[in-house]
C-alpha cells in the first residue's frame, strides 16, 4: 500500500492524475486488508482515485472462482471498487461470466435472469433439480426477469415474494404459477414449464430466443 502511495505521489508531482489503483494479491485476506487500508489512507490524504479489484493468480476451476468472488464481492458490497478482473488460469473469455455473476449477485448489474430456488428437502413435491434446469433452459434468455422455483408451499410464496414469476409445488402432481405474490393458476405438473411460458407471454414479457 505504501509503495502504491509512493508511485501516486510521483505521478502527482508530474501533474499526472489519470490513475487507476490496483492492490491485487493472491491471498484474499491480504487483498482485503490492502484495499481497505488504501481507502482509509486516500481519505486521510484527500485522494480520490478509482480502484481496480481482483485476486491475482486465483487458479482455476471452482476454487479459483470462489476465491475471486470472496475477495471482489466482499469489497464491492462495502462500496469499494470501480473496475474488476477475475484472474483465472483458464482462457480469458471464461473470466467474463464470473465477473457478470458477481455483479448480478450484488444487484449492481442485471445481465441475466435471476433464479430463486430452494434447497431440496423432504417437503419438495417435484424433482427440484430437473425442473429448475427445464425452467432455466426455457427462460434464460429473458434478461431482467426474476423467476422462483420453489418445491413446496412452506418455501413458496413467502421466500419468492420479490420474484416476477413463481413456480411452486403446493400439492402432489400440480404446480401453482405466480405473478409476484398473486397465484394465477394451478396446472398439472407435466404442463408446468409450458404454462409458465404462456403466462410470461400473456404479460408481454416474452421474447423469442
Amino acid at each position: 500500500m505504501e509503495s502504491a502511495l509512493e508511485f501516486i505521489r510521483i505521478c502527482e508531482s508530474l501533474n499526472f492524475y489519470n490513475l487507476v489503483i490496483s492492490l491485487k494479491a493472491s491471498r484474499v485476506p491480504v487483498m482485503l486488508a490492502a484495499y481497505r487500508l488504501m481507502v482509509h489512507r486516500m481519505d486521510e490524504l484527500g485522494m480520490d482515485y478509482p480502484l481496480h479489484l481482483g485476486v491475482t493468480e486465483a487458479g482455476d476451476g471452482e476454487y479459483g472462482r470462489i476465491k475471486s468472488t470472496a475477495g471482489i464481492a466482499t469489497l464491492l458490497a462495502d462500496g469499494i471498487g470501480d473496475t474488476l478482473r477475475v484472474s483465472l488460469t483458464e482462457a480469458p473469455e471464461k473470466e467474463i461470466p464470473v465477473c457478470y455473476s458477481i455483479l448480478q449477485a450484488l444487484g449492481l448489474r442485471k445481465t441475466m435472469v435471476e433464479y430463486v430456488a430452494c434447497p431440496s428437502c423432504g417437503r419438495t413435491l417435484f424433482n427440484l433439480e430437473d425442473v429448475l434446469r427445464e425452467v432455466r433452459e426455457a427462460t434464460q434468455h429473458l434478461t431482467g426477469l426474476d423467476i422462483a422455483v420453489m418445491g413446496c408451499i412452506v418455501n413458496g410464496p413467502g421466500e419468492m415474494a420479490d420474484a416476477d414469476y413463481g413456480y411452486v409445488g403446493k400439492q402432489p402432481g400440480f404446480i401453482s404459477l405466480y405473478r409476484g405474490r398473486e397465484e394465477i393458476k394451478k396446472v398439472p405438473e407435466a404442463q408446468g414449464v409450458a404454462e409458465l411460458i404462456n403466462l410470461i407471454k400473456a404479460d408481454g414479457r416474452w421474447v423469442d430466443p
